[in-house]
């Protein structure tokens, strides 16, 4: 097996700057004259701008003679991308690394449109919105344009889910379609053991686990967001936890007699006071002195205290 050498392009000081660019040692492209850096690259800890910047660039102008398959050279790559950082301030404060085989292999896909090139495209920007997010691009459909000038438009992707992308056939202004779907993984606290309905929730019962959250019904949490709510339902070992499955128990309930704190580091006074509403911890309710009867504001700072306003 040849040994493919990969060449390192860091700029800046940083050594582990981000975002990261590279290229596979073999890629497929679609059948278009123009060969940008966006047809080749995947892409890392990039904003959305980055990504579109990258999009436009032009490795080669020409490729309308080169169609079976043709190399790419690390240096001619790097060369382009060093212009470009020399003229681009988003692109060169950014201080991307590179990782680009020293020699890469560009196929031609067999039909007009490269469902892999697609793919990669989607995938980048999509990244560029969840860092932390895993995705699976499947491309169900792409349409043979007129012209092979045609443009995908990436401006109406969604986040998951089925989608259509048009492309912009060239001069005929037509649009076309690319139909597919994407799933996405995201990591996800997910019950170690069997918690039942009303059982109070401890960070030792859950763990961080990828979890395809395509079709969740709520937001995810992380285990500290978790920690000490209870179970809304049971939760049987391996389930995934959402919002909806958690529910807040109340720091404080009204007819509850709760610790009241006023002063500051250096001089504290506490008393007990009936809290008059249900609150949780930093909501703001009132309570009641039980020997004078006064209503007072306060803070809850935490289960059964707060302090007064």
């Amino acid at each position: 097996m040849k040994l493919i050498a990969v060449l390192f392009l860091i700029i800046g000081s940083q050594a582990f700057a981000r975002p990261e660019i590279s290229i596979p040692a073999t890629v497929e492209v679609s059948q278009r004259p123009l060969l940008r850096l966006g047809d080749v690259v995947v892409v890392k800890g990039a904003t959305e701008s980055l990504v579109n910047k990258l999009d436009a660039i032009v490795i080669r102008e020409d490729a309308r003679e080169l169609l079976i398959s043709q190399k790419l050279e690390a240096k001619e790559v790097l060369k382009i991308l060093k212009a470009e950082m020399d003229s681009d301030d988003e692109l060169r404060s950014a201080k991307p690394s590179f990782r680009i085989p020293s020699q890469v292999k560009v196929e031609f896909a067999k039909t007009p449109v490269s469902r892999e090139e697609v793919q990669r495209k989607i995938t980048n920007h999509l990244a560029a919105r969840c860092n932390e997010c895993e995705y699976n691009i499947v491309i169900q459909s792409t349409p043979t344009p007129v012209s092979r000038t045609w443009e995908l438009d990436l401006a109406q992707l969604g986040a998951k889910g089925g989608f259509l992308l048009p492309i912009r056939d060239g001069d005929s202004r037509q649009i076309k379609w690319i139909s597919g779907t994407i799933r996405v993984s995201k990591l996800t606290p997910v019950t170690r053991r069997l918690i039942s309905q009303g059982e109070r929730v401890t960070a030792q019962d859950l763990q961080m686990q990828m979890v395809d959250v395509t079709f969740a019904k709520d937001s995810g949490l992380r285990i500290e967001d978790a920690n000490g709510q209870l179970a809304a339902r049971a939760l049987p070992v391996g389930t995934p936890v959402w919002a909806s499955d958690l529910q807040r128990e109340p720091a404080a309930k009204r007819g509850q007699i709760v610790k009241a704190i006023i002063g500051d580091d250096s001089f504290e006074i506490s008393a007990n006071v009936q809290a008059e509403d249900t609150g949780f911890v930093g909501d703001a309710i009132k309570v009641k002195n039980l020997d004078t009867q006064k209503v007072m504001s306060a803070v809850i700072i935490e289960k059964g205290v707060v302090k007064l306003q």
